[in-house]
């Protein structure tokens, strides 16, 4: 390819919204800014950033959506095979040079991976969210070995730290990818047009006011939260935001038995469901700090880290794989030694105790790092650098 023509990008969402869709809607906002990329977007036709986006976009995938459990997991399991080969049609019609897979259908791989070396030279990409899946579609063993020939045959593979790049190393063992360590960027919420005092405002001005927000999975251990409240007097309150329900996981019943069981009636403002975009920014402002007491089996990325880290909100952490590294750089709350609930309400006391004295100062140099601004420039750097035909990947 000269040095002076673009390169294409097609990028592929399988899933409609989500982490990983406001990821690849922030990133595609940032690259298509960049002279020397062309970048578009192939989802369903209720990806939630369509009409934000102003980018390239081609809703031509399947819609994988239903409101009937047993018509979703059908239409899920269509997808896995319909979405990958209707996105290569459509990556070398379009005559790209790279195709990035921010979801990726590894249950299917042998059914589509000839598609683009049979068809084109096409450079396959991906973002690793989470190196490993917690839990099979249908059977481990296959799945396992899939994904791993996925990532072997990836050029480009894009991580967003050290432990992750070495988890995925290990994993995938020996390969002609490069793995590409890139920061993710800040999600912003629009402000609320309007007041929403909590009603713990109007009991107690001096509450310590926490924050347990988004889907509520049993691996983000909530009940292990509440425990750790239950165990000291400490004037806290928690707000429990998030959508429940998900199946084979712990419904919002149980966890408001648990609270009240555990003496924490009146201390827990429970919303049950999806928060609006207009709200979120107001959730956060509002909170002193914000909860994510994740098991260790909690791998991926956190959409929840994000939005705490761009409104400077102290968090109360456990050593999830995701966020050691990260406190190990910046001051940005308490690490809890383990995820069970002693040592969770230590931390919980120290974490007020520095809110109070301010003493959580690596906000600034975090955020000045993590931008959908240097993520681009990275991710523009390995495109450049794996169709450059004197370079070969190591």
């Amino acid at each position: 390819m000269p040095p002076a023509s673009k390169i294409k990008v097609a990028f592929y969402c399988f899933f409609p919204g989500g982490g990983i869709g406001q990821y690849t809607h922030e990133l595609l906002t940032q690259l298509m800014c960049l002279e020397s990329l062309t970048v578009s977007l192939y989802c369903p036709p209720n990806f939630e950033w369509l009409n934000k986006a102003k980018y390239e976009t081609h809703p031509v995938l399947f819609q994988i959506s239903s409101s009937q459990p047993l018509i979703r997991k059908m239409k899920f399991l269509m997808g896995q095979w319909l979405n990958p080969n209707r996105f290569l049609h459509h990556a070398v019609k379009s005559k790209a040079h790279i195709v990035h897979f921010s979801n990726f259908n590894h249950l299917t791989y042998p059914a589509w991976k000839g598609f683009k070396t049979k068809n084109a030279p096409l450079v396959q990409a991906c973002t690793a969210h989470d190196v490993k899946r917690a839990v099979p579609i249908l059977n481990r063993n296959w799945e396992t070995r899939q994904l791993r020939q996925f990532y072997k045959d990836c050029r480009i593979i894009f991580v967003h730290g050290e432990n992750q790049k070495q988890e995925l190393e290990s994993f995938t063992g020996k390969g002609n990818y490069k793995t590409v360590i890139v920061p993710m960027g800040p999600y912003e919420f629009p402000g609320s047009q309007h007041s929403q005092k909590t009603k713990f405002e109007k009991k107690d001005n001096q509450a310590s006011k926490g924050l347990f927000f988004g889907n509520i999975r049993d691996e983000k251990n909530l009940d292990g939260l509440l425990k750790a409240l239950s165990l000291d007097p400490e004037n806290v309150q928690l707000t429990v935001a998030g959508k429940s329900g998900i199946s084979g996981h712990k419904s919002i019943q149980y966890y408001q038995n648990l609270a009240d069981s555990l003496g924490l009636k009146g201390k827990i403002l429970w919303r049950d469901g999806h928060v609006p975009e207009d709200q979120v920014s107001e959730l956060f402002q509002s909170s002193d700090w914000v909860a994510l007491p994740y098991k260790d089996k909690f791998t991926s990325q956190s959409g929840v880290f994000n939005i705490a880290t761009h409104y400077s909100k102290p968090m109360l952490i456990t050593p999830a794989p995701t966020f050691k590294e990260i406190f190990a750089k910046y001051s940005l709350g308490e690490l809890a030694i383990n995820e069970g609930p002693g040592e969770m309400q230590k931390a919980l006391k120290r974490l007020i105790q520095g809110i109070k004295t301010s003493k959580y100062d690596g906000f600034q140099s975090y955020q000045d790092y993590h931008t959908w601004e240097k993520n681009a420039e990275f991710t523009q750097s390995a495109y450049q650098e794996s169709m450059d035909p004197r370079v070969e990947s190591v």
